[in-house]
């Protein structure tokens, strides 16, 4: 089988998605030729200065995702069952690859690209199954309409949630399946962290692959705390904020911290595990590990919450899981709280085990597979 995904690097949550599932038919199907494109960044300088442009508002101005999420809502107009940007070199990569199957795990590569792949591929006689991998975990405003494509073969849901979103959009029942959530395999080999978790609780600064992060001031607000807990800051690729960091380290020793630079998978599992909460923005990729794994989540929506986030906090809020902070000082308080109320704390990890996402990656392969 021949297999290509379309992704983006917009945000971390896609091209996550494309990199288990490339583990997983290793893992399945190590027959499988799988090929990964990030399709709208290789395609033209349209779509390269799109997903620049998200990346740099997620680091630097999250408000105006207000604004930008609405104007990509309209995106799907300049694709009327096709493709204009990068026709040319979306035709060549569908016909060098030929693929049988053909994923999509990011809102803008299915509309119009579903279409043009099946026109361009029954030219040249190769059937193409269209499947579109959906990251969110829930429906309503903040759902974007372009995860919605009449081409799609199959809409693989992770939560009830959104499969019902994909029929409200009119996407037949029989096309849709929710198959739970496919992550890296170190995900779904690992047990759920316990319910009883030993030593100095560990609280864990996030960011983004883009290295999004608010960590000198969230530390700044912590070290009140210092005696009671450890900080773990994560920076991912970008050395600058772990320097940043390790020389804030220094200066205030009564807070331990460790600054931690991009971790591998295993690495990361082992972290939520341990974990005795993660601060983070309320996206997809985040809410599903914390959700499979069974860490708390801190939703850091300072700056505002991107309407693409509102998703997660509506999907942990109608299960009373969510804990949010809208300003720095606004972490020393629910911190501090939890400290306190060391019981208010464990039912929040009691809840988080009774909602833990079910997960069954051999079932998704086999839909994937065999349809």
């Amino acid at each position: 089988m021949r297999v290509l995904i379309f992704t983006s690097s917009a945000g971390t949550a896609h091209d996550a998605a494309a990199e288990a599932l490339v583990q997983w038919f290793a893992r399945t199907d190590p027959a499988a030729e799988v090929t990964v494109e990030s399709i709208l960044e290789n395609a033209s300088p349209a779509g390269r200065g799109a997903v620049g442009l998200y990346n740099w508002i997620q680091r630097q101005a999250p408000w105006l995702h207000q604004l930008y999420w609405r104007f990509c809502e309209l995106e799907d107009l300049t694709k009327p069952g096709t493709v204009l940007a990068g026709r040319g070199y979306i035709r060549q990569v569908l016909e060098r690859v030929r693929p049988d199957l053909l994923i999509s795990t990011y809102p803008h590569t299915n509309r119009g690209h579903f279409a043009f792949a099946k026109r361009v591929l029954r030219r040249l006689g190769q059937p193409v199954r269209c499947v579109i991998c959906c990251t969110e975990v829930d429906g309503g405003f903040g759902f974007s309409r372009n995860w919605v494509s009449r081409r799609a073969d199959r809409f693989w849901a992770i939560t009830a949630e959104v499969a019902r979103e994909a029929r409200r959009r009119r996407t037949p029942s029989a096309r849709i399946a929710t198959l739970g959530p496919l992550l890296h395999p170190a995900y779904h080999d690992a047990p759920p962290a316990p319910l009883q978790l030993g030593g100095r609780p560990r609280l864990v600064l996030g960011t983004g692959g883009n290295g999004a992060n608010n960590h000198l001031a969230l530390l700044e607000q912590l070290l009140p705390l210092g005696d009671r807990l450890e900080v773990v800051a994560l920076c991912g690729k970008r050395a600058a904020v772990r320097d940043e960091l390790e020389a804030w380290a220094a200066a205030h020793p009564q807070l331990p911290l460790t600054a931690q630079g991009f971790l591998g998978p295993e690495a990361m599992v082992a972290l939520y595990r341990s974990g005795w909460a993660m601060v983070a923005r309320p996206g997809a990729r985040t809410a599903t590990e914390a959700l499979l794994l069974g860490c708390p989540l801190i939703f850091n929506v300072i700056g505002t919450t991107m309407p693409q986030e509102l998703l997660a906090r509506r999907y942990f809020q109608a299960r009373g899981l969510e804990a949010v902070i809208r300003r720095p000082a606004d972490l020393a308080a629910v911190v501090g709280g939890w400290l306190a109320e060391p019981s208010r704390y464990q039912q929040l990890r009691r809840l988080l085990h009774l909602h833990r996402l079910p997960a069954a990656p051999e079932l998704v392969m086999q839909d994937l597979l065999h349809g």
